[in-house]
Parts: structure tokens; C-alpha cells; sequence
């Protein structure tokens, strides 16, 4: 504060600085070219830079040219009189990366009510926050083995794409899997032998479908593929599908090592269509789950 009512600052500015420099957050003032005039100690470390330096540098000087064109829209919007409350990633020299919620507001000439002079900006650091609800969502949704979608995310996507049937008139699909004598492998060589079996199915399988496609298990040995955008015409679509269908079951039936143990499985598939949204989500892996019923009882597995 002494260092401070030492400058030739006016009591009650060099007051609000000493403020604004133990605010949590980053604060900073733009003028209508774009160029840094303020920033508090906070944004002043963040930038590595001094107050002199800062002075009619502008964000080309701290950011890669994609984060300043993105910067440079939300200015545009701001100098035009709007306060805009944005989510900001943003990555510095050092190749760190933030993430900021950022709030812009226009500053108006004292003189002339209409004409913006300038931008203050006040952004606070919610990378580790977001992290953690990207790991908390992670764990949410995930299984913890075969690291899959889980039942219920499962349900949750197959929903949505009901309705995106409905919009587009697309085809879609469920392919209900399940793999045979899993139990017996269990009780041959044990729960780790049996984890490690999972695994390794839930791989292949993924090397199978397209990125786009959702892969989920949704009980011990029970997984389900859900496929968007077959379509509008019913018989490709299920032709695709089957397609899908023939080449799971192949790589389902490689043979899988593990040390000194050698297994050839198997499994039961059941395909089942839907356009739109004339059936829920939980009928729709029903009659896929029942179509595989019928091939598994068929074969006697």
C-alpha cells in the first residue's frame, strides 16, 4: 500500500488498484484497438510481462493466431455494445493450456453514451474444474474394466438417437452380444482369466465399429453396439447392420491366449432396426436382446 500512495496515481485509483491486484480473478482493460492499457498483478504474471510491458501489446503477443481470431469475434461483439460471458481455452508460449470463464463488458465514453471506448474483462481459471468433471463424468459413464460406455450412458445415447432417427428419417441399430460359456471360462481358470478374456473382446470389438458408433457393455458378458445413420432405405440399412453384425462375431471368435491357456470363443448376436421413435430405448435393446435369445437357444450355447 505504501509503494502505492507513493506513485503519482490519485489516492482513490491507487485504492482501487491495490484492489483489483488481490481480486482472484483476471482483470484487464482493452482499448477499441484491441491493445492492452490495464491488467492487474494476477493477468500481469499470467502474461509474464510488466505493466510497462503490457502496454500496446494485444493478444497476437500472448496467443497462438487460432485463439486470437476466436478472441478477436468476442471483442467484435463486446465494442459493439453486448456483455458476453464466454468459456475460453486458450494456450500460452509456455504450451500450457486454460481453461477461463470469461465475463466482457463494454465501456462507454463518459461523453457520448453510445459510443464504446473500450472492453474490461474479468476471466476466472476453471481448468482444474472442468478436469474434474471431466474424470467425475468419466467414471460416470464408463465401465471400469473394458473402460466401454455403461448401461446406463448406453441408454441415455440410444435415446438421443431416436430422436435423431426421427428428425433425419435415418436407420439405425442395436446389436445385442453376448458371449457363450463365458461362465465355464470363469470357472476353468478363474475370475482374472475371465477379466482378462473381456478386455480383450471389448478391444477387438472397437477396432470393429466406426469411431462414431457406440460400444457399451451392459452386463457381465453382455455388450451392445449401437449404429446412427444407416440410412433412409430399410434394406441397406439392414444389410449394413448384419454386416456389422458378421464381423464382431469374427473377431469374437479369434482365439484369445493368455500365457500357457488357449481359448476359442464365441457369441449369440441379435440385430434389431429402429427409425424414429415409435419404440423407447429400453424396447428397442429388449427385442435385440430376444432376436439374440432365439440364435443362442437355436444353437443350444
Amino acid at each position: 500500500m505504501a509503494e502505492l500512495n507513493n506513485s503519482k496515481l490519485p489516492v482513490h485509483i491507487a485504492e482501487l488498484k491495490f484492489a483489483l491486484d488481490n481480486v482472484p480473478a483476471y482483470v484487464y482493460i482493452k482499448n477499441e484497438l484491441g491493445h492492452y492499457v490495464y491488467a492487474n498483478k494476477l493477468t500481469l504474471g499470467l502474461f509474464a510481462c510488466s505493466e510497462q510491458e503490457l502496454q500496446h501489446k494485444s493478444d497476437v503477443d500472448f496467443f497462438p493466431i487460432s485463439n486470437v481470431k476466436k478472441l478477436a469475434k468476442i471483442d467484435k461483439r463486446v465494442l459493439s455494445g453486448e456483455r458476453t460471458r464466454e468459456e475460453v481455452e486458450l494456450t500460452f508460449p509456455d504450451g500450457h493450456q486454460y481453461i477461463f470463464w470469461e465475463v466482457k463488458t463494454p465501456i462507454i465514453c463518459d461523453t457520448e453514451p453510445n459510443k464504446v471506448i473500450g472492453i474490461l474483462g474479468i476471466a476466472t481459471d476453471i481448468t482444474e474444474r472442468k478436469h474434474l468433471e471431466e474424470q467425475l463424468l468419466y467414471a460416470a459413464s464408463t465401465d471400469p474394466l473394458t473402460e466401454l460406455l455403461n448401461r446406463r450412458y448406453f441408454y441415455i445415447r440410444l435415446s438421443l438417437a431416436l430422436q435423431m432417427s426421427k428428425r433425419d428419417q435415418n436407420y439405425g441399430a442395436v446389436i445385442f452380444i453376448d458371449l457363450n460359456k463365458f461362465k465355464k471360462l470363469n470357472d476353468q481358470y478363474g475370475h482374472n482369466t475371465g477379466d482378462a478374456y473381456l478386455v480383450e473382446i471389448a478391444n477387438r470389438m472397437k477396432k470393429v465399429v466406426r469411431e462414431k458408433d457406440c460400444l457399451a457393455r451392459i452386463g457381465g458378458d453382455e455388450f451392445v453396439v449401437l449404429l446412427e445413420g444407416l440410412g433412409r432405405d430399410e434394406q441397406t440399412a439392414k444389410h449394413n447392420a448384419h454386416r456389422v453384425a458378421d464381423k464382431l462375431q469374427t473377431a469374437i471368435e479369434v482365439k484369445f491366449i493368455l500365457q500357457d491357456i488357449s481359448y476359442k470363443g464365441s457369441a449369440s448376436v441379435g440385430v434389431t432396426m429402429f427409425l424414429g421413435t415409435q419404440k423407447t430405448a429400453e424396447e428397442i435393446v429388449a427385442q435385440a436382446d430376444q432376436h439374440m435369445y432365439l440364435i443362442k437357444h437355436a444353437l443350444k450355447y
